[in-house]
């Protein structure tokens, strides 16, 4: 459930960052939620139609609520269907398009690619099709250098998230199939440090050419995000234990709450 709200607060982050003067579409934002808990639920039910994945706790939990989930995903859907009258036509086309690539990727994963061999490019994708939904939706009216920098940090985050959850399961099982692996440790601590100072830097460039107020707040709270995963990334002994890193760092898309109330 952190990973939906921390959608739809980060979804109102960017309407208000993009458009101050206009009211937000309630109907877009509970979409975006009731999507990314069906892609989220979904993802996890094909996971569980391989059985040479490693059942985790979230999977096993998955598999013995599935026929549950397939009613809530179902009921969702509809729930989608009817409010998706009552949204700007720009943004349908943005979610067609999204949904259309997400297709795509659930159908690669389950028939046309090695589910084993896919594990190692799902990170980059998941936070491409995240980002289009959290950020491309609330700037379909108009594009501006400062809401484009935000959503390329955001786009930044969300990998370095993923990374981060990527490196965390290969370091409790070494058999775990994804980026962290293909890419061995030490790459991938690597890649996560330069991912930090990308987003660091393009930041601190935000922040310096900015005069108003709620547009600095805005890569506070992204530099604040990734300060979060470095701090979970560096003590990675206490956050292996019972997941936390998975709680923490999915808490860090609620942080957006503390600017947008």
């Amino acid at each position: 459930m952190d990973v939906v709200l921390g959608a739809m607060i980060s979804n109102i982050m960017f309407w208000k960052l993009n458009n101050s003067n206009t009211e937000i579409p309630k109907e877009v934002v509970i979409i975006l939620g009731l999507s990314v808990w069906i892609i989220y639920i979904l993802d996890r039910i094909l996971d569980n139609k391989n059985s040479t994945l490693i059942a985790t706790e979230r999977h096993l939990f998955h598999q013995k609520y599935q026929s549950i989930l397939w009613l809530c995903i179902t009921l969702s859907a509809i729930v989608c269907a009817v409010l998706v009258f009552y949204i700007p036509e720009k943004i349908i086309y943005l979610g067609l398009t999204t949904a259309l690539l997400t297709g795509i990727y659930l159908l690669l994963i389950t028939k046309f690619i090695p589910k084993k061999s896919f594990q190692h490019y799902k990170e980059p994708i998941i936070a491409l099709v995240y980002t289009a939904g959290v950020w491309g939706t609330a700037n379909t009216q108009q594009y501006t250098i400062i809401s484009m920098t935000a959503g390329g940090i955001f786009l930044l985050i969300a990998f370095q998230n993923l990374l981060l959850f990527s490196i965390s399961e290969f370091k409790n099982d070494n058999n775990f199939q994804n980026i962290a692996s293909k890419l061995g440790i030490k790459k991938s601590t690597f890649l996560f440090y330069l991912l930090s100072v990308m987003i660091l830097s393009l930041s601190l460039y935000g922040t310096s050419i900015l005069s108003s107020d709620y547009p600095q707040k805005v890569f506070i709270i992204e530099i604040s995000m990734s300060l979060i995963l470095g701090f979970i990334h560096h003590f990675s002994h206490f956050f292996l234990i019972n997941e936390r890193y998975r709680w923490v760092g999915d808490g860090i898309f609620l942080l957006p709450l503390f600017i947008i109330l």
